[in-house]
């Protein structure tokens, strides 16, 4: 049975006062414990809580409100052990001197829930993966502009907390607050069964696929049909800012965390009337606001992004079906007749000098690249709608190549024929696109963003 318990410090020094001023003839006490026995009481709860299923749990942990959060999976044993587990740069940092990457590391290390004017869950051995954002040392700048510029870097480190309050139990959630710092975090129960490492790496390649530095820009769209322009996705601290607003002068930095399943925002915003908070990743890549099931976190519409003029796309015979697959499998025999060359990509780009997309193909032949080049008209025709139409003349190298490798100007031509259907590995994401021949689901190319 799922148990609601709630000690707070209020009630708690009422508790004492009471305790104090009672006589030994009064019949009518308020409560049938005093203060100490109550709170020994609650201990003995959040120890049993803490240690049973398993005893493992996923801590959403903010060391200050200048940082992004952070993820730990913590497994609770009744002989007061604790293993804790997370995937970081500042981990990677403690065990090889580099924050280019997170890395994963476990340590056991002690705990227990002591009595303090509540309940308090206490970290009471070092643990190098955890305590680390409790140390007071110069932390090393990481180059962000934001996620570190306003970290104290003078010996104070980043003012973590190792003890937090207790504040309630509900529905498998523990409710903390810093004991030092007083920031809120959350505690919710992981089966016993999960793996850390595994869960861990879940949890960077979830970050990986919400924010692509290719995408430089996604939106907040509300209910109301107005959007907010979210950057540096990134580093977790996003840059906010109505769409139609100035950026300069109304952008706004908000923290956020990355769970296993989605985003957090360290602390509830209003947008336009709207509460935001927490976001739940979809199935097509796209988060959704778990508060109002309507506000939704994605990128622009996938015929924008494709057609995008600051763009580069790529295709290889890997990511082909159909018509495509063939011309591209005839384009690599008849260069291997020609002049024993090969094919490594076709790339799709926006040439700012002649105002024109071009079709090229990147051929190798020894240490020489040619890249024969068609010229296109792209249009966005919708959403998730382009079409294509090609120029009947290519530059030099493409003529030479369509002369003696025919298949090459029949891809070129091919593209042109029909309208293609977009679709894309992740809305909020989506570096990775699909263009389906409208009414022929067996031809497609997959053109990757670059």
């Amino acid at each position: 049975m799922k148990k609601f318990l709630n000690i707070s410090l209020a009630s708690l020094v009422t508790l004492a006062a009471l305790s104090l001023s009672s006589c030994s003839n009064e019949v009518d006490d308020i409560f049938d414990e005093d203060a100490v026995t109550r709170l020994d009481r609650a201990k003995a709860e959040y120890t049993d809580i803490l240690t049973s299923d398993g005893g493992k749990w996923q801590l959403e942990y903010y060391a200050n409100d200048e940082e992004p959060g952070y993820i730990y999976l913590m497994t609770f044993s009744k002989d007061g052990s604790v293993t804790i587990a997370g995937n970081n740069k500042w981990i990677n940092y403690v065990k090889s001197g580099s924050m280019n990457t997170p890395a994963f590391g476990s340590e056991v290390s002690m705990w227990e829930v002591i009595a303090d004017n509540g309940p308090v869950l206490s970290f009471n051995t070092y643990n190098k993966y955890f305590h680390l954002f409790a140390d007071p040392y110069d932390i090393p700048s990481a180059g962000s502009a934001q996620t570190d510029q306003d970290v104290n870097e003078n010996g104070y480190g980043h003012e973590g907390d190792y003890e937090f309050d207790i504040m309630k139990y509900s529905g498998d959630t523990l409710y903390l607050t810093g004991k030092k710092y007083n920031l809120n975090m959350i505690m919710t129960r992981v089966a016993s069964t999960v793996d850390d490492e595994m869960y861990m790496n879940e949890v960077v390649a979830m970050a990986d696929s919400f924010f692509n530095s290719k995408i430089p820009q996604v939106y907040i769209n509300l209910p109301n049909g107005q959007r907010w322009i979210v950057k540096e996705g990134a580093s977790s601290i996003l840059k906010m800012f109505r769409e139609g607003d100035d950026e300069i002068s109304t952008a706004e930095y908000h923290n956020v965390i990355i769970t296993h399943d989605g985003l957090s925002f360290m602390d509830a915003q209003t947008l336009d009337g709207y509460v935001i908070k927490n976001f739940i990743r979809q199935a097509d890549g796209s988060l959704l606001c778990r508060d109002d099931n309507q506000t939704t976190m994605t990128a622009d519409e996938l015929g924008t992004i494709f057609t995008d003029i600051h763009n580069t796309w790529r295709a290889d015979p890997a990511g082909a079906g159909g018509q495509f697959a063939s011309l591209f499998a005839a384009i690599a025999e008849e260069l291997k007749a020609y002049n024993k060359s090969t094919l490594n990509y076709a790339q799709i780009v926006y040439n700012e000098n002649t105002s024109v997309y071009e079709l090229s193909f990147n051929i190798k032949k020894g240490s020489v690249r040619y890249n024969p080049t068609y010229y296109l008209t792209l249009t966005s025709m919708s959403d998730e709608q382009v079409s294509y139409s090609v120029a009947p003349q290519g530059d030099r190298y493409g003529e030479t190549y369509a002369a003696n490798c025919p298949s090459i100007r029949a891809f070129a031509d091919a593209m042109g024929a029909v309208a293609y259907d977009l679709s894309a590995n992740s809305l909020l994401s989506p570096v990775n696109m699909k263009l389906t021949q409208s009414g022929n689901a067996a031809n497609y190319v997959v053109w990757n963003l670059q």
